[in-house]
């Protein structure tokens, strides 16, 4: 996502949720825009993993064994855990996780410096590589104009930035210290418009130190563009129940095919070039990647020497579907393999596609939940634990990077700002919990899961290439991470099999259930107001049987995080890069 924030409306506009997956209507109250043009699927159930892999599930499930040769069948709760000592790795790139949010959100940044500062910490990956990627767009980049001509629709459906926003703008991405990259849409300006603007913010950008504009991502699913529903796309609170029309604006097209848009990408691309020569571009955005991939193969012929990254969206479920339809969000279903593993498997094809091309592919949207989000779903313990599992399989996918995506005072965001500060959901936990596990000169491990029939367990590990300090706790030397991830309802019994005899340290992520909305920790403590962690801090310690192994009860519906230290030669090997050319950030 990137992170939404919600604002009171004397502030800050409030975009819509999504009504649709296509377009939708939605509300605009009063719009406070410091930060110009940027500021700041249903996945098929996957088949069996293999053993070797590196993340594995197990499953109450015929193809997950419980029982293999040479060693005792397992209970109902049981586990055995594997990780060996040697073995294929793969490496992960930096700046893996960023986030994403509307053009309505920089001005919380500037009211809340110190909080975003903090929770930005809690969440970056870290180590050597800029802090995180920030996606400004979205619906709302739809909606801008940069023209000096006075728009031709109602003053509610566009906005248009003046030379005061682009100086408010380089500001707030300066203190941000982010690496900004900035949706532009191809249908309510010209390619000579956007360019004269984008002049203008980065002459600005140059003088100043912090935050950089990294890439310019064009469209924003334009697949499912409907010139009708852009008419209906932003509404003021007053006019939301009144103005059903959604009249077509006559100055915009009434549809986008494939190839209009790859014409209008090259155009808007090369006049972007002219003033931004080292600055890559992003496209288009998909919203439906695995059923329109013919959008892609009709970008790439023609493509300009500055595509880098081909993008989409994808969310696991709809909060617009209906009861009983395959894409309605329940907490059982956001806790399944449909929602990881499915999800990961069905952008699989626009990864392949891409990395043929010599590209890389990045998913500037991804959520539980499409719409918004579901009120008693996508505020839930649940998205926790959704959450890293989700993002490890797109990693093991191929996909380079993910922005999170929520909209303004959207139900599925991680935190936002109030007036008493910090607002802290369960997303947040399971963000910072994938953040843990990973840093720079990070590796995904082969693990090899067994596990009872009763048991629904998701396991990855981790091998970091730095000393790394668990909670308040010590540093380790050459740390092996091990997330195990609980989804069923019952307490798990996992021994595991490490490369390391040495004592390890144990960060739980633990709430009341899988539907509770507060009362989340993480090793024991949580984030207040002031984006400061409170509680005592609670990390177990861990040591290893008689024989060497490691023997861990996690309770149902919660996660663990096991660290240990292993021999600098172990696992030490350079982990194998993805199919696809080095992404944006490059790896460490």
């Amino acid at each position: 996502m990137m992170v939404e924030w919600a604002v009171t409306a004397t502030r800050a506009q409030l975009f819509p949720d999504r009504k649709t997956r296509s377009r939708r209507p939605g509300l605009l109250t009063r719009f406070v825009f410091a930060a110009l043009t940027a500021g700041s699927l249903l996945g098929a159930v996957p088949g069996p993993s293999d053993i070797g892999s590196f993340g594995l599930r197990a499953a109450a499930r015929a193809d997950v064994p419980a029982r293999a040769q040479g060693k005792p069948a397992l209970g109902p709760n049981q586990a055995d855990v594997t990780v060996p000592g040697s073995g294929r790795m793969k490496a992960v790139p930096n700046l893996f996780l960023g986030l994403s949010t509307e053009y309505s959100t920089l001005p919380l940044v500037e009211q809340h410096p110190v909080e975003w500062g903090r929770v930005l910490f809690e969440v970056v990956q870290g180590g050597s590589v800029p802090a995180m990627s920030l996606r400004v767009g979205g619906d709302s980049a739809e909606h801008v104009i940069y023209g000096r001509k006075p728009p031709q629709f109602a003053p509610w459906e566009v906005f248009s930035p003046t030379a005061k926003l682009v100086d408010d703008s380089a500001k707030a991405i300066s203190a941000s210290k982010l690496q900004v990259i900035i949706d532009i849409n191809t249908i309510t300006s010209t390619p000579r418009e956007v360019a004269t603007w984008m002049r203008q913010l980065l002459s600005r950008l140059y003088n100043v130190l912090g935050g950089r504009i990294v890439a310019f991502e064009l469209g924003n699913e334009p697949d499912i563009y409907s010139c009708s529903a852009w008419a209906g796309g932003l509404l003021t609170a007053k006019d939301q129940s009144t103005d059903q029309t959604q009249k077509c604006p006559a100055d915009l097209p009434k549809r986008i095919t494939a190839t209009s848009f790859a014409k209008s990408f090259r155009a808007y691309a090369r006049a972007l070039h002219s003033v931004a020569p080292s600055v890559p571009v992003m496209a288009p955005a998909l919203a439906k990647a695995t059923d329109h991939l013919g959008w892609i193969k009709t970008l790439l012929r023609y493509r300009t020497k500055t595509l880098k990254v081909i993008t989409a969206h994808v969310y696991p479920y709809l909060a617009c579907a209906k009861p009983g339809q395959a894409g309605y969000p329940t907490i059982q279903k956001v806790l399944s393999e449909n929602a990881t593993a499915g999800m990961a498997k069905t952008i699989a094809p626009a990864v392949a596609l891409a990395h043929k091309a010599g590209l890389s592919l990045r998913l500037t949207e991804i959520n539980s939940v499409t719409c918004g989000g579901t009120l008693g779903v996508s505020n839930t313990f649940a998205t926790a634990l959704w959450a890293p599992d989700a993002l490890f399989e797109l990693m093991n996918a191929g996909v380079e990077g993910v922005n999170l995506h929520a909209r303004v005072s959207s139900i599925n965001r991680p935190f936002s700002f109030t007036r008493q500060g910090l607002e802290t959901r369960p997303l947040l936990y399971g963000l910072i919990l994938f953040k843990r596990m990973i840093g720079a000169g990070a590796r995904l491990v082969p693990v090899d899961v067994r596990a009872g029939r009763s048991l629904h367990l998701k396991v990855w590990a981790v091998r970091l290439a730095y000393s790394a300090d668990v909670g308040k706790g010590p540093f380790i030397r050459n740390p092996l991470n091990v997330l195990l991830i609980n989804k069923g309802p019952g307490w798990a019994r996992i021994t595991l099999n490490l490369p390391s005899r040495r004592r390890g340290f144990v960060e739980r992520l633990l709430a009341p259930s899988a539907s509770s909305t507060s009362g989340v920790t993480l090793a024991g403590q949580h984030l207040n107001h002031q984006a400061l962690w409170r509680g005592r801090s609670k990390v177990q310690l861990l040591r290893p049987a008689r024989d060497g192994s490691y023997v861990l009860w996690v309770r149902g519906e919660s996660a663990a995080l096991v660290t240990v230290p292993v021999a600098r030669s172990t696992l030490n090997s350079p982990g194998q890069h993805a199919a696809g050319p080095a992404p944006t950030f490059g790896y460490d």
